[in-house]
C-alpha cells in the first residue's frame, strides 16, 4: 500500500491523497454538517433582519422633520422607532457571531450608533460645533458597523456562493463613496449652495439605491441559507 501514516502528527495523514477513503468521506460529511448548521443559524437571523428593514423605512419617513416638523408627535414617534429598530438591528446581528465573529462587532457598533444618534436628537443642539462633535462620532460608528456587517456577509457566503460574496464587498466600496460624497457636499456649501444642493441630491439617491440593493441581498442571502439548511 502507498498510504503512509505521519508519525510526527499522530492522527493525520501526510496529504489528502494518502488519506483513506473512509476518512475522506468522514471529513466531507463533517464539513457538510457544519455548513448546514451554519446555514440554519444564518437563515433564521437574516430573515428577521430582512423584515426589520420595513419598520426601519417607516421610521425614516415618520422621523423626517421636513415632512412633519420636530414638534409633532409623528416625528417624535418616528425618531423613537428609529432608535429602537437600530438597536434591534444590532441585537439581531449578534447571534450570528457563532458563524462569523465579525457579526459581534457589527452588532456592537450598530447599537452604539443608534444610541448616539438618539442622543443627538434628544440634546437638540443648535451650535454647529456641537452638532459636529456629536454627529461625527455617530457617522464613524455607523460606518464601522456597516464595514463589519458587509464583510461578515461576504465571509459567510464564501463557502456557499463566492460571486455573491464579492458583491457585498463591492457594495461596501460604493457605500464608502456615497458617504464620502455626502461629506464633500456639506463642505461645498461654503463655496456654492446650488452645487452643494445638487451633489446632496445625487448622493441621497445613491444612498437610497444602496439601501434597496442591501435589502435585495439580505433577502437572497436569507433564502439561500434557509434552502440549504
Amino acid at each position: 500500500m502507498d498510504e503512509r501514516y505521519d508519525e510526527k502528527n499522530q492522527g493525520t495523514w501526510t496529504n489528502n491523497e494518502q488519506m483513506p477513503d473512509i476518512l475522506k468521506d468522514g471529513n466531507i460529511l463533517a464539513k457538510e454538517s457544519e455548513k448546514k448548521e451554519h446555514a440554519e443559524i444564518l437563515g433564521k437571523w437574516l430573515w428577521i433582519l430582512f423584515w426589520l428593514i420595513i419598520p426601519s423605512a417607516i421610521a425614516g419617513i415618520l422621523g423626517n422633520e421636513n415632512l412633519f416638523g420636530k414638534e409633532s408627535g409623528v416625528y417624535i414617534f418616528g425618531t423613537i422607532l428609529s432608535m429602537v429598530v437600530g438597536i434591534l438591528y444590532g441585537v439581531i446581528l449578534m447571534p450570528m457571531k457563532e458563524v462569523e465573529e465579525k457579526y459581534r462587532m457589527a452588532g456592537i457598533f450598530s447599537i452604539l450608533a443608534a444610541v448616539l444618534s438618539m442622543a443627538l436628537e434628544v440634546v437638540q443642539v443648535e451650535n454647529p460645533l456641537m452638532v459636529l462633535v456629536i454627529g461625527l462620532p455617530t457617522l464613524i460608528l455607523g460606518l464601522v458597523a456597516k464595514y463589519y456587517e458587509f464583510h461578515s456577509h461576504a465571509a459567510v457566503l464564501r463557502d456557499f456562493d463566492l460571486e455573491f460574496s464579492q458583491k457585498w464587498l463591492t457594495l461596501w466600496k460604493w457605500y464608502c463613496v456615497v458617504i464620502a460624497g455626502m461629506i464633500v457636499s456639506a463642505l461645498v456649501v461654503l463655496i456654492s449652495f446650488l452645487l452643494a444642493a445638487l451633489l446632496i441630491l445625487v448622493f441621497a439617491i445613491g444612498t437610497f439605491v444602496i439601501a434597496i440593493v442591501q435589502l435585495v441581498y439580505l433577502y437572497k442571502m436569507a433564502k439561500l441559507f434557509r434552502q440549504y439548511a
